[in-house]
């Protein structure tokens, strides 16, 4: 008896079309809304005030199912291939910001990259506890340390590098995290943080590159300063 008859055929090769179809249309439509919400400032808030966090969400699901074909086609194109990365990082900050907002700043900390830091900078690194800021004021991670300690954040540490993260987390267990760092390193961090249940905001370095990076301070700070009774920034 044959299992695969000329109809059976038939219906394996308009199902290989429609899958392959229905890919690349959710490519297309994924690279094209990754680039409004990249372009047009408040364009995802919109997304989530007009059709709630569902949309919102459904949109990640095509960010995090397209992510690699899209970055390729974006670099062969000769684009920008972190804007997937952006765009998911803006979309999951959204997400995440309210529930976020509810833990107190008692109980988050700060994770700054270590290429925020001055060439002159003289800390020294902790395989444990990162860098901790010695006040040379030399460069922003000292504003963002001062900032923490002013709100009565848990801590703030210079990460090394993408392992320490999850050792700091495992051993200060903060009810929340904020994170800096380049797009892609911000997009896989917020994935990584929020599903080991972490509520998760991130700021994406304004220059990318190993030393003497920058962020946008006001920024930074609107971001620490999140809490649940500011509605207008918890919704």
């Amino acid at each position: 008896m044959e299992f695969l008859t000329q109809e059976i055929l038939a219906d394996i090769g308009l199902l290989s079309i429609a899958l392959i179809a229905g890919s690349i249309l959710a490519i297309f439509i994924g690279l094209i809304l990754a680039y409004i919400i990249c372009k047009k400032k408040g364009f995802a808030e919109r997304l989530h005030i007009t059709f709630s966090s569902f949309a919102l969400r459904i949109l990640l699901l095509i960010f995090d199912s397209i992510y690699i074909p899209s970055k390729r086609i974006v670099s062969l194109l000769g684009g920008d291939d972190l804007m997937v990365d952006k765009a998911a990082a803006k979309v999951r900050n959204i997400l995440l910001r309210r529930e976020f907002s509810r833990v107190p700043y008692s109980d988050r900390i700060v994770i700054v990259p270590q290429c925020l830091r001055s060439l002159e900078c003289k800390t020294s690194f902790n395989s444990e506890i990162g860098a901790q800021c010695m006040g040379c004021r030399k460069c922003k991670i000292f504003d963002i340390t001062e900032k923490a300690k002013e709100l009565g954040y848990k801590g703030t540490y210079i990460a090394p590098g993408g392992g320490f993260v999850k050792r700091i987390i495992k051993k200060v267990r903060p009810g929340g995290v904020i994170g800096i760092a380049c797009a892609y390193e911000m997009n896989m961090g917020l994935l990584e943080v929020s599903n080991q249940g972490i509520p998760v905001q991130g700021v994406t370095l304004l220059t990318s590159g190993c030393v003497e990076t920058d962020v946008d301070l006001e920024e930074v700070f609107r971001v620490m300063e999140l809490i649940e009774e500011d509605k207008d920034e918890s919704r």
